[in-house]
């Protein structure tokens, strides 16, 4: 019997997406609460059970929508991913007041 490995990879891209949503709005909750302050933002400061990937994926994502702002996200400089004085940007402050 051979695996169905197209279903299987439709699911692991299935169970990345969602990551990523509850990820992206995790990072939005954290810095509407912090609003208007800036923030240093990891994957661990948003809570167990949030992937490292997940977490880039998603910061990458919000900026490039326009809905956060960051100086700079450093990657390999300690336990985890950081975002640098991450801020909603007026459209993200929108999105997050939606969600």
């Amino acid at each position: 019997m051979v695996p169905d490995l197209v279903s299987g990879a439709a699911a692991m891209d299935s169970d990345r997406q969602d990551g990523i949503g509850g990820t992206r709005a995790a990072i939005l909750h954290h810095l509407r609460r912090d609003w208007p302050d800036s923030v240093d933002l990891s994957a661990r400061a948003l809570g167990v059970g949030v992937a490292t990937d997940d977490f880039l994926a998603a910061a990458v994502t919000l900026q490039d929508e326009g809905l956060i702002m960051y100086e700079a996200l450093l990657v390999g400089t300690g336990p985890a991913p950081l975002l640098m004085a991450a801020v909603l940007t007026r459209k993200g402050q929108e999105a997050a007041t939606a969600s």
